[in-house]
């Protein structure tokens, strides 16, 4: 469950990981979070290539720049058909093809998860990094990992701009987020 607005989007109890990467200061809500026990080194959360910092104060480094899709498990609740729950739930796209996990931009991330916007939407919700080079690393529900480069002027030209870039607009079309929506579950009507 989510809650607030950019520095108070805070992942709350039930989910993989807790608190905000925004303002968070320590790994302490990384530890609280439903994944931690089964990946207790706290650098897999967060890539070494993010040179970001609390608030953008430039005084602490950010502890966390990894998302999780809100296609996965978003919703505790068991009935919600806004994602899935299961791994055999996952059909449409296929587990080869439903992303998982991801580093988000720095000038994006807060809470825990990456919402990507329904087919036929021309915006993102939340932004992937173009830090690499404009591409980013995505995880996938059957466990294999993908670089994804990015081609679209208009991601480029977001991924320049600066603090906040959540719910930016894109062309019609948009081939980086066409394959967003390839990878993330379109909920049923």
């Amino acid at each position: 469950m989510l809650t607030g607005g950019r520095e108070g989007a805070n992942a709350t109890a039930r989910t993989w990981v807790t608190g905000n990467a925004y303002t968070d200061t320590s790994t302490v809500n990384i530890e609280r979070g439903l994944l931690f026990p089964y990946n207790r080194a706290t650098g897999i959360y967060k890539c070494p290539a993010d040179r970001s910092t609390v608030r953008d104060a430039k005084k602490v480094a950010r502890v966390r720049s990894v998302s999780m899709s809100a296609s996965m498990n978003d919703q505790p609740d068991p009935q919600s058909r806004s994602c899935w729950h299961t791994l055999t739930q996952i059909q449409k796209p296929a587990p080869s093809l439903a992303f998982v996990f991801l580093d988000e931009h720095e000038n994006s991330i807060e809470n825990a998860r990456f919402v990507v916007t329904q087919p036929g939407v021309w915006s993102w919700v939340d932004f992937p990094p173009v830090r690499h080079f404009g591409s980013a690393t995505l995880s996938f529900a059957d466990g294999h990992a993908e670089v994804w480069k990015f081609r679209s002027p208009d991601t480029r030209r977001i991924g320049r701009m600066p603090p906040y870039i959540q719910g930016q607009s894109v062309r019609a079309n948009d081939v980086d987020l066409l394959r967003f929506h390839a990878a993330s579950l379109t909920v049923p009507d």
